[in-house]
């Protein structure tokens, strides 16, 4: 019932009179990879079963200290088949949000063009005309991208400056992704964020956090940030860093969604944590409309705990690890 009172407050907002409203959604869908072995990138671990019996590719699995990790490069079959029943699944999670999704998404952890392509096809006939990805640095090949209702007019990647951080961790890394887009001749700066890993030094955040402070601070207009910023809970409750990012910017959990439990659940540590996150930036005429964030809770996705069930491809169950969070905002 407060899902639906969530989605008929959308629709309500949408069709305001005196102020523009859009909805945007963020949401890592976990490893949205092709099957195809791209030269320069890490991306051995999703090929096809039969492709992964060389000497090579399993000498260069065993290097994997994860043991999950190790196994999946091993073992995952990833089939074209296990790739549209993903696909499937994420659109369907998408466009369960007010039955035709929200008006920009943000997406985390897709490998290329030619993948973010055929989910862009599955979401077109719900009215979606544009949609970007910009090749980065990301050592495995995953990048941030959008799909949009609205026209995108240019997006570039901005580099982050680890200052003390090995070539390994930086490698293990992506780019701020900055993307504009022309809302009925209003312009609208969007954010999108994969910050480094939580097994990573805190100070990466830290840095991370620091250049889109900068890039916010000298961009002109409405200015929104999104994506996973992988500040886990403890982090967050030891260096304050969504409340710090409250002193420019409204925050989706902070500022909203006090009754949701949060987008990622770490089962060995039983935590639930704030890693996905939608931000407006204070004093540009723009906020959250009243009760405007929600946190997508599909049943694909969901476990009876109310955990989210992460894309298990031998049994061909689930969408991702992270939940999408959906901010309605408000235009001045």
């Amino acid at each position: 019932m407060h899902n639906l009172l969530k989605i008929l407050t959308a629709l309500i907002f949408s069709l305001s009179l005196y102020g523009e409203t859009i909805s945007v959604m963020t949401f890592n869908v976990e490893n949205l990879f092709d099957n195809r072995n791209d030269a320069y990138k890490t991306d051995e671990t999703y090929l096809e079963f039969s492709k992964k019996q060389t000497p090579a590719h399993i000498r260069n699995c065993e290097k994997i200290s994860t043991k999950r990790w190790r196994d999946d490069c091993l073992y995952i079959d990833w089939t074209d088949e296990v790739i549209e029943h993903k696909l499937n699944s994420i659109a369907t999670v998408i466009l369960s949000y007010g039955n035709n999704g929200p008006d920009i998404i943000g997406l985390q952890e897709v490998e290329n063009n030619r993948i973010l392509k055929q989910l862009f096809k599955k979401l077109e006939g719900a009215g979606y005309k544009h949609y970007v990805l910009l090749e980065g640095s990301d050592n495995r090949g995953i990048d941030t991208a959008f799909i949009s209702k609205y026209k995108i007019i240019e997006s570039k990647l901005h580099k982050i400056e680890f200052s003390g951080a090995t070539k390994q961790q930086i490698g293990d890394t992506r780019e701020i992704h900055e993307s504009v887009f022309s809302i009925n001749n209003k312009k609208i700066t969007v954010f999108n964020v994969h910050f480094p890993a939580p097994y990573n030094p805190v100070f990466m955040r830290k840095a991370a956090f620091s250049t889109l402070e900068k890039l916010a601070s000298v961009t002109k207009g409405p200015v929104l940030a999104l994506g996973d910023f992988n500040v886990t809970q403890t982090e967050d409750d030891k260096e304050q860093t969504f409340k710090n990012a409250n002193k420019t910017w409204y925050v989706s959990h902070r500022d909203q969604c006090s009754d949701c439990n949060g987008t990622s659940y770490w089962f060995t540590g039983k935590s639930w944590s704030f890693l996905d996150v939608i931000m407006v930036r204070k004093n540009r005429n723009t906020n959250f409309v009243a009760d405007g964030v929600s946190i997508v809770n599909h049943p694909l996705q969901t476990r009876e705990d109310a955990t989210p069930i992460r894309y298990d491809a031998k049994n061909v169950i689930g969408v991702s690890d992270h939940f999408p969070v959906v901010g309605i905002i408000e235009l001045n």
